[in-house]
């Protein structure tokens, strides 16, 4: 009768005399011999893909991520190839040798890994690189110790039953490839993590705006505009080029951080994007080091919080609008788009007209909104601008309005509530010729049903004056962009009172202009009632220094959720000696409001705050943000 075993316990079968012949050190010794192997061609394996399979681009590291691994296969075929031939001392040392050499090349790669922070990142790459170094070490160790489980030399070892040995060596092999099947995406994970930096409500943690405590990374804001939501000030943390997707929510009122996200090792293709309730903010870019992999990653606006990673192949576009589970990306120069859910899933996508490229949109009431700029083409004998609707579900064609053959919808002028549209179709008039001609703009304020698109109600010529400057073609404004104001968060997660919503919700046409019938430019407020369009007030403040760039005429004004506008001006005409101003403007009375000289930490405030102020609505009051001295943008609050 004969036994056999089934583990790696100690066996016995009688041999020939008649002796039991022991099978435990034996069948050890094809365990440790077959995973010494397996974790050697595992580090190989891994190397390989590493340096050639994720897709890296750049990095000045790959030169030696593939001198590493061409050396590192060759060792293993040489170590692989004594361990058949020549068992005993060689093996011994030869594995020994290949598992420091492993150790010191797997040291080598953790200790190259930068800090996360702009332009430095740890690389899927690295990650992995190292993970195969482990193995390395792993591999070389077990195979050592194979050759010390049994006595004497080979030709003085009984070997088990050839069936035996391969059960266990495919048991030993399959352990060690299940451990590398699962260690290589959780080092991916890893890299991803290392890379990643979040914080939420910590404000022990952080300091001022301005103050170099806040992570030390406050220097590195720049001069990029601040991204207006119901919980604070949204910064773009390293506005270079790249950029990276770093932003922090700011709480004006202190300059402390609120939360900050930070992912150093993925690139914003664009700017942060708000959903219409503004309680989602959207980063989307690709890998810094693999443009294929292009993420879209989704943000509780309130807290930092992830709600949801879309991934994709490849880029799908510019992300335009996103509500709950919706993206809406446009690509192809705007002449087609695409609605994927938040897993990355494509939904439907559609076609612009012949000649019509997408210029704004929204996700609201269950509906793709978009305004498409249009080209004559074959079934459009003029250029217009035309707000086209889609089911949000189905991506059919909901209802289509075309704006006037003369007029100009501008993208900051299309505005969305939860049941409405509401634009300002402006026409822009020659006034006189030549190099600094004058021109007025003649504005027409029209709201649109967004489930059926009938029109409820329509503003004709409304008009401020001339002006020479194109910078002052006039910004439309809602007073509450969402139904309910959102309780904001300070720093340390307590919640901060928010400006008494008004019982009627307006939206006014801020303009820079030449007034006819008294001297000077001015900065005037037409305000009208959301939901009738009726106009409420006209009303203007003197302006000296009228700004030349657009995007520092849309941030003279803002408007609060109260309904008073909030103005800032520079009464000087000369650039070089400016005479800032604050006004507000409440039921069509204007105020001047004293501005600080100084900040809530006791930074000074610059003399010409107002050249590139950014107004925005928090708060009980608003926030005035300004270049500071440094070149970073610091922040005021006035009540």
């Amino acid at each position: 009768m004969s036994h056999s075993a089934t583990g790696t316990g100690r066996s016995s079968t009688p041999s020939a005399s008649g002796e039991p012949t022991r099978f435990g050190r034996p069948l050890a010794r094809v365990f440790l011999r077959a995973a010494g192997i397996t974790a050697l061609v595992c580090w190989a394996v891994l190397l390989v893909w590493a340096s050639f399979g994720t897709g890296a681009s750049s990095g000045s590291s790959g030169v030696y991520m593939i001198i590493g691994t061409v050396g590192s296969v060759l060792l293993v075929a040489v170590v692989i190839a004594t361990a058949a031939t020549h068992a005993g001392l060689r093996t011994i040392i030869a594995a020994l040798f290949t598992a420091v050499f492993a150790a010191g090349a797997g040291w080598a790669v953790y200790s190259s890994m930068p800090e996360a922070g702009p332009g430095q990142f740890i690389t899927h790459r690295a990650g992995v690189a190292a993970l195969a170094y482990v193995f390395g070490v792993v591999g070389g160790g077990l195979l050592a110790l194979s050759e010390f489980v049994v006595e004497g030399y080979s030709g003085g070892r009984v070997p088990a039953p050839k069936q035996l040995r391969r059960k266990m060596g495919v048991l030993a092999a399959a352990i060690i490839v299940m451990i590398a099947a699962a260690l290589a995406p959780a080092m991916q994970r890893w890299a991803e993590l290392a890379n990643q930096d979040v914080l939420v409500g910590d404000a022990a943690a952080t300091g001022s705006v301005t103050d170099p405590g806040l992570d030390s990374l406050a220097d590195l804001a720049g001069v990029g505009r601040f991204t207006d939501t119901p919980y604070g000030l949204l910064r773009t943390d390293h506005p270079a080029d790249p950029t990276p997707q770093a932003v922090t929510m700011l709480d004006p009122a202190t300059g402390a951080a609120v939360w900050y996200h930070r992912r150093w090792n993925w690139l914003a293709s664009q700017s942060p994007v708000l959903s219409q309730a503004q309680d989602l903010v959207a980063l989307t870019g690709p890998r810094a080091d693999n443009n294929g992999d292009f993420q879209t990653r989704v943000l509780n606006a309130r807290d930092g919080g992830e709600v949801a990673t879309a991934d994709f192949d490849g880029s799908p576009g510019v992300l335009l609008a996103l509500a709950q589970d919706r993206l809406l990306f446009t690509k192809d120069k705007s002449e087609s788009f695409s609605v994927y859910d938040f897993g990355g899933g494509l939904v439907w996508e559609a076609a612009m007209p012949d000649g019509c490229e997408g210029t704004a949109a929204q996700l609201a009431g269950g509906r793709a909104l978009v305004l498409a700029d249009c080209v004559p083409a074959p079934d459009r004998s003029v250029a217009r601008d035309i707000v086209m609707a889609f089911d949000l579900e189905a991506g059919t064609p909901a209802w289509q309005q075309e704006i006037s053959i003369s007029a100009q919808v501008v993208p900051e002028s299309f505005l969305v509530t939860e049941d409405a549209i509401v634009l300002d179709s402006r026409v822009e008039h020659r006034v006189t010729d030549g190099p600094f001609s004058a021109r007025s703009f003649e504005h027409q304020l029209i709201s649109y049903g967004i489930a059926d698109g009938v029109e409820r109600w329509r503003v004709d010529d409304q008009r401020f004056g001339s002006t020479n400057s194109s910078a002052c073609g006039g910004t439309l404004h809602l007073s509450q962009p969402t139904a309910a104001a959102a309780s904001g968060v300070a720093a340390g997660g307590e919640s901060k009172a928010q400006a008494p919503a008004a019982e009627r919700r307006s939206v006014q046409i801020i303009e820079c202009y030449t007034a006819k019938d008294r001297e000077g430019s001015w900065l005037g407020v037409m305000a009208y009632d959301v939901d009738s369009g009726d106009r409420l007030y006209r009303k203007a403040v003197r302006l000296g220094f009228t700004p030349l760039d657009p995007e520092v005429a849309r941030g003279w004004g803002t408007v609060l959720p109260d309904n008073r506008a909030v103005l800032a001006a520079d009464l000087s005409l000369d650039p070089t000696r400016p005479e800032c101003r604050l006004y507000e403007i409440a039921n069509g009375t204007a105020a001047e409001v004293p501005f600080a000289e100084e900040t809530a930490d006791g930074e000074p405030i610059p003399a010409n705050w107002c050249h590139d102020a950014q107004l925005s609505p928090v708060g009980t009051g608003a926030a005035v943000s300004f270049v500071d001295e440094d070149g970073t943008r610091g922040i005021a609050v006035v009540e």
